[in-house]
């Protein structure tokens, strides 16, 4: 049966008037009468807030903030594009990674300019019946609903067999997205032995990776052809590294498969996230900044985005000497800052951005107190800033405090989200557990060393132990007052030569700027502990080792 277009509307979108000339001409050829057409992605979405089209034939590659890939994702996330919709991508690069990140964007079709006008009507044609026959699963694709496109794929294979292989596409991935894996794994075994496609056996091997049946998952990935130019071999290589609980790996992976495609959705998100529990500030601070300069002129750009960017700057620049420099990086964030703090939503936020900045310039009493209302806000709290909270109460020696609210980051964790940011996520969470409990283990059993030694005036060996015992404690919880001051208290009792591990007199003027720092001139008086520390300073004599 031959379509009729006539009652068809259409929007023509190329940043090139000769190409939506071209084409327009065609079109009204095969008896079009409702032509649009857009030359930026900015028109493109104004005209579909506007009117509902049949089809949509775009150009991928506009010379414009966004390309064909982001703007297809806006689209959608905008809900601009009806389940009727034909929407399908013109491009005249060849480029690989374009080429990929077209497939990536799940277009109804695709054509590589310049093209024959039969070979372009009959691939628009076949896309249109295709669209049609299919309408009970894009309807429910649209909705979101993966049960309703399982039970619609059922009744599809029924009443359209010819598209057999595309209806169990859409069962598997919908099986997948209700966390069905042995059901969706069954699905691709199926189609593995009738075609043998790399994007099943990697879609195959997800399903196990899900399970957690990592060595079946990485025999199948063994057999996929071409792995070095396969963006989903290295997805997948990488969720297998994560459950293996080698990040580097993962990492290197993701950044492989980022270098495959000229678009991408979440890819760098996850090197982000995965780089910060590996503790790699720079690569987090190099792929957010990816991530937002990306996506800034999408929905992906938000605020939320600009946030965690500034965050990932901070945690950088924690470890940072020069101060002028980091107040040259912060006049650069300073935008993003203000659009947080124009926020009332995020004044959570805002204040961790302030405490972090005083902790980074040293002013420890300053970045307390800002988290001390924080806290009081925890229950509106998204994951990323529990995290971020949690990292400023462990840098302020808050070990308790941080044990407390890291259960409610998991809690925080959004299940319906990508798999592979969840995990990025968790295994941002477990690292940080991880090093956290290692730190309490490692100060208890200081702590016990502390209690049970004896110590003789005239001892210097013993009191430099003593004194390392104790500096090992500060290196673990640096701006803990009461360590601080025990430490100056204990050195101000024995004049000692000391021969240890540490340089001591940087260590007890650090500690006696975290005592000043928190305490007021009248509770330093009280404590009589400006003299104590200038006695402290006397005892000790340097042993120097010829």
């Amino acid at each position: 049966m031959s379509l009729s277009f006539k009652n068809y509307t259409v929007l023509v979108a190329d940043d090139s008037r000769l190409v939506t000339s071209s084409i327009t001409a065609l079109l009204k050829q095969l008896g079009c009468e409702q032509i649009h057409c857009a030359y930026k992605p900015l028109e493109v979405l104004a005209k579909c807030r506007q009117n509902q089209f049949d089809f949509i034939i775009c150009d991928y590659n506009f010379q414009s903030q966004i390309n064909g890939f982001q703007l297809l994702e806006e689209l959608n996330h905008l809900n601009l594009l009806p389940a009727r919709t034909v929407f399908m991508f013109l491009t005249g690069e060849n480029d690989l990674r374009i080429v990929r990140s077209i497939i990536d964007a799940e277009p109804d079709d695709y054509l590589l300019k310049p093209f024959k006008n039969q070979f372009f009507v009959d691939r628009l044609t076949n896309a249109i019946r295709r669209k049609l026959a299919l309408l009970p699963i894009y309807e429910q694709l649209t909705k979101h609903d993966y049960y309703g496109v399982i039970e619609a794929c059922k009744e599809c294979l029924e009443t359209r067999p010819e598209y057999s292989k595309l209806i169990r596409k859409f069962k598997a991935n919908a099986l997948v997205r209700c966390k069905e894996y042995r059901s969706a794994r069954t699905e691709y075994e199926e189609m593995l032995s009738e075609d043998n496609f790399d994007w099943i056996k990697t879609a195959l091997a997800n399903t196990f990776i899900e399970t957690d049946e990592v060595n079946r998952a990485k025999e199948i990935l063994d057999t996929v052809n071409n792995k070095d130019e396969n963006p989903y071999y290295h997805d997948e290589m990488s969720n297998i590294a994560v459950l293996n609980n080698d990040l580097p790996q993962a990492i290197n992976h993701l950044k492989q498969s980022a270098m495959l495609l000229d678009s991408g959705a979440e890819r760098e998100l996850v090197i982000a996230n995965l780089s910060l529990a590996n503790q790699s500030y720079g690569d987090a601070v190099t792929y957010m900044t990816r991530y937002f300069d990306k996506n800034k002129n999408t929905f992906r750009g938000n605020v939320y985005t600009q946030l965690n960017l500034v965050r990932c700057h901070l945690y950088k620049a924690m470890g940072i000497k020069n101060k002028s420099l980091f107040d040259r990086q912060l006049q650069m964030l300073n935008p993003f800052i203000d659009e947080v703090r124009k926020r009332e939503s995020l004044d959570h936020a805002y204040r961790m951005i302030i405490s972090h900045i005083a902790l980074i310039r040293g002013d420890l009493s300053s970045a307390i107190n800002e988290l001390k209302s924080v806290m009081q806000q925890i229950k509106n709290m998204h994951f990323y800033d529990i995290y971020h909270l949690g990292y400023l109460l462990e840098r302020c020696s808050y070990f308790n405090e941080v044990k407390q609210i890291l259960p409610q980051c998991r809690i925080a964790m959004d299940e319906n989200q990508h798999p592979s940011i969840l995990r990025s996520q968790t295994h941002m969470l477990l690292s940080f557990e991880s090093r956290l409990q290692g730190a309490i283990e490692e100060v208890e059993t200081l702590r016990k060393q502390v209690t049970e030694a004896t110590i003789n005036a005239g001892d210097s060996k013993a009191i430099t132990q003593y004194v390392d015992i104790y500096f090992r404690l500060h290196e673990l919880s640096p701006n803990s007052r009461r360590l601080c001051i025990a430490i100056v208290r204990f050195i101000a009792q024995y004049p000692f030569e000391y021969n240890g591990n540490y340089k001591i007199f940087d260590k007890i003027k650090e500690c006696h700027e975290v005592i000043v720092k928190l305490m007021t001139e009248e509770e330093l008086a009280e404590a009589n502990y400006l003299p104590q520390y200038e006695i402290a300073k006397k005892n000790i004599t340097l042993v120097i080792e010829k």
